[in-house]
């Protein structure tokens, strides 16, 4: 998409670079015959040069420094007085680098472990799977329409896992839809099956246990995770909602 200019509204620069407000600027400066004249001091500042065109005294154009999208607000003035946050921008940033580097490490682990349940439990696009689900179902004692709402137990086969937003930040009930098989028009995400044993009696630990662990069973395993994508496990095809 091209840029389009706020002041003349033309395409393909901004407003910093607008050759119109730069004309303008110099008609009214010519027009003051005042080298310390409000219009004068904007065109010299926009450009360094004199109405006349001769090269205006150093500083009078400030210099411009970059400040960046990613870490100006998380990093601070060190002890030797560099300012982190300036002098690069978003796609340069090390910090920003650093960040995506230790994820992808983080969620090469996840992965990994994650890859080895999969196999073990045998899910994958195609597993059919058992799971009680809240619905509007076909009732033959329903008024109207014979749907009434229930909670009944439904047969749902995977349909797809969104293998990139698997890792370690993914609300694990956000990857992973099924379709109802009596009902294909039915679909709802569910969980990966990430199981994990607590020990411990405590309300925290409950709750704890309720969130990890699948709440639905298995009935045919397929085992298929040829869908992944290529290099998966080690951390490839990573997407993640950046903090900043």
């Amino acid at each position: 998409m091209a840029r389009h200019c706020n002041e003349c509204w033309q395409t393909g620069h901004n407003k910093r670079t607008c050759p119109t407000l730069t004309e303008r600027l110099l008609r009214y400066a010519k027009g003051e015959n005042d080298t310390l004249g409000y219009w004068t001091k904007q065109y010299t500042k926009r450009t360094g040069l004199n109405p006349d065109g001769s090269k205006a005294a150093q500083g009078s154009k400030p210099k411009q420094t970059r400040q960046c999208g990613w870490c100006k607000n998380s990093y601070q003035v060190g002890d030797d007085g560099y300012r982190t946050g300036y002098d690069h921008n978003r796609r340069t940033c090390p910090h920003r680098k650093e960040w995506h580097a230790e994820q992808k490490l983080l969620a090469k682990e996840y992965r990994t472990e994650m890859l080895k349940r999969l196999k073990e439990t045998g899910f994958g696009v195609g597993t059919l799977i058992k799971k009680k689900c809240w619905g509007y179902y076909p009732d033959p004692d329903a008024d109207g329409d014979g749907h009434s709402y229930q909670h009944l137990e439904r047969v749902l086969l995977v349909t797809r896992i969104r293998w990139e937003q698997t890792h370690q930040g993914s609300k694990r009930s956000q990857v992973v839809t099924v379709q109802d098989i009596a009902l294909p028009k039915e679909t709802e995400a569910i969980r990966l099956p990430l199981r994990v044993e607590l020990d411990a009696e405590t309300y925290e630990s409950r709750r704890e246990q309720n969130m990890l662990n699948p709440e639905y069973e298995i009935l045919s395993p397929s085992g298929s995770v040829a869908t992944k994508p290529w290099g998966w496990e080690n951390g490839e095809a990573l997407t993640m909602q950046e903090p900043y």
